[in-house]
């Protein structure tokens, strides 16, 4: 695959995972063509935008001209934002920096400390205000529609900190607004304030954003090239050029995947990051899953339940909370391994008289080598009880790995959304709990329900 990313499937099929496994003709090459050829339509239409950010070399420039303001004033920035406004912003940063990035001293942390504001938890808002310098803070709002509430929420109390510290002129200027770049409430204060705007493609959604400057500009207040991950992303894109599933990696994941789910009852899908760096991005990746594929339509005066479960696991932590379920509980999940060959540290574990025979094998070890191991004997340990598991590694963690691999999965979503039969573009179900939250809180007036 692209980008020294390598993909096995044969543990899902009955070859490797007997019975519970997949036939080659369950894959349906021809349904699975026809999602090719539906999404290619959505996006040579325009109606899609996501899969050609890799060409958007303007949204890196822009994000790299936007951080180094950033970086030359600000002892602190905070990104506002929720659901994909914040998880793979988050995610990406977590899988390319420091893991204790914010605690290094300035000198060797390459930019500012970098928080994300995301749950309107007041405790948590709170807590960011104790440790922040606010006359050295600048604030990225991130808001697709314009109007999040929870996130218009946390700017209002974030931008009061910031003008009391340094004036409400110096506030406007040291505040960035993410968003559409036509329509929307950030986008018109922007323009009756005067205030910085990066622009969030109108094709393109918040689940899928991961790759505009929703997630590009954090990464370069880091220090993070935005261009190199683009690179990552157009490259995963030319690979996925093909409707034959055999030479579309990211069609073949969908089809199997959806295989395993209406033919194998397997509803539940697992992604397990063997890499404490790519926690975050499993988290991302439930989102991307539920929202997109989790749908309720109708077909034939018959109301239709749509989507498989999608579930973060981090190995080897959750063997010793989740495994035991895998291994023996209901035949219903299916589980994506995410690993790294070559992680960024490598440590070895002492060796030497005197250990208890016990660990006494563990000496000259490496931690990163414990970890693959364990990796491979948890697949292992899946294949010999008949369950079903699939493997993804990154050759290492480079921005152009995870531009990469950030494409792959939003690939993968669109083509099981077509195969499932529905829009994974929207998210009619969320929309009704903000409508709803909105309309109790206009009620309220401030004082509360």
């Amino acid at each position: 695959m692209a980008d020294s990313i390598s993909l096995n499937l044969s543990k899902l099929f009955a070859a490797a995972a007997g019975a519970n496994g997949l036939a080659e003709d369950d894959l349906g090459a021809e349904a699975a063509a026809a999602a090719f050829e539906a999404f290619e339509l959505r996006r040579t239409t325009g109606e899609v935008g996501f899969a050609d950010l890799g060409e958007r070399e303007d949204l890196a420039a822009g994000c790299r001209e936007t951080a180094a303001l950033v970086r030359a004033e600000a002892s602190d920035f905070l990104h506002l934002g929720i659901g994909g406004s914040a998880l793979g912003p988050r995610a990406i940063l977590r899988a390319l920096s420091h893991p204790q990035r914010n605690l290094l001293p300035p000198a060797q942390r390459d930019g500012p400390r970098i928080f994300f504001v995301e749950n309107v938890d007041p405790e948590s808002l709170a807590a960011i205000r104790d440790v922040i310098d606010p006359s050295k803070t600048w604030i990225n709002v991130v808001s697709k529609s314009g109007g999040t509430v929870e996130t218009i929420g946390q700017w209002l109390v974030v931008r009061q900190w910031i003008e009391e510290a340094v004036g409400r002129e110096k506030a406007r200027e040291r505040t960035i607004l993410t968003t559409d770049p036509e329509k929307g409430l950030l986008r018109r204060m922007a323009r009756e304030e005067g205030m910085r705007t990066l622009e969030v493609p109108p094709n393109v959604g918040g689940r899928f954003s991961a790759l505009t400057p929703v997630g590009l500009l954090s990464a370069a207040v880091a220090g993070i090239d935005p261009s190199e991950i683009l690179k990552g992303a157009r490259s995963m894109t030319a690979r996925c050029a093909s409707g034959r599933v055999g030479d579309n990696p990211a069609l073949h994941l969908a089809a199997s995947l959806h295989a395993l789910d209406v033919r194998k009852g397997r509803r539940t899908h697992v992604l397990m990051a063997y890499a404490d760096a790519l926690a975050d991005t499993a988290e991302w990746y439930c989102q991307l899953w539920a929202e997109s594929l989790g749908k309720r339509y109708e077909s034939e005066g018959e109301q239709v339940f749509s989507g498989p479960t999608p579930v973060k696991a981090v190995g080897a932590v959750d063997q010793h909370s989740q495994l035991q379920l895998y291994l023996e509980g209901p035949q219903d999940k299916v589980i994506v391994f995410l690993g790294v060959r070559r992680l960024r540290e490598e440590l070895e574990v002492p060796s030497g008289d005197g250990l208890p025979p016990e660990i006494a094998y563990l000496g000259g070890h490496g931690i990163g080598e414990i970890l693959d191991v364990e990796r491979r004997a948890t697949e292992e340990a899946l294949l010999r009880n008949g369950r079903p598991s699939a493997t993804i590694l990154l050759e290492e963690l480079t921005p152009r790995a995870i531009g990469a691999l950030y494409q792959f999965w939003e690939l993968t979503t669109a083509y099981a959304g077509e195969l499932y039969g529905v829009n994974a573009y929207d998210q009619p179900a969320v929309e009704l709990g903000k409508r709803i939250a909105q309309r109790v809180l206009s009620r309220s007036g401030g004082q509360g329900t």
